[in-house]
């Protein structure tokens, strides 16, 4: 069957699961229902997932785990070179410097130590 869905156009085949009566029945609204199940059960396939860093299959069964990845580190020289990092870092650098003045004038001592420790981290 051809259906187009948004301008495109696909295929859709008519192959159909077998059903027979479940043996549920009931009413809604005033007519008899009976309800159907597959006549046999379709094997669902297995893919192997990721999720939040754990792996899994979708099957249930376990993953051998695999080797973590690790992030390349740059030298130094190498991530001052980059621009939209650097300006993220003089970004991060205002907004922590105006938290320390705002922390100044009301005289928090705590949260200026802690934001003065966060600005040596920076520097």
């Amino acid at each position: 069957m051809q259906l187009t869905y948004r301008g495109v156009n696909y295929q859709v085949s008519d192959d159909r699961a077998t059903v027979v009566e479940s043996g549920a029945t009931g009413r809604y609204r005033g007519a008899q229902w009976v309800g159907y199940k597959a006549a046999s059960v379709v094997p669902q396939p297995n893919h192997t997932l990721c999720w939040r860093g754990v792996v899994y299959q979708t099957n249930g069964e376990p993953v051998a785990a695999a080797p973590a990845m690790e992030a390349p580190i740059l030298p130094a020289r190498q991530r001052d070179r980059d621009p939209i990092a650097e300006t993220h870092r003089h970004a991060i650098l205002k907004s922590l410097e105006h938290r320390l003045n705002v922390a100044r004038t009301q005289g928090n001592q705590d949260l200026i130590n802690l934001l003065e420790d966060e600005w040596q981290q920076f520097a």
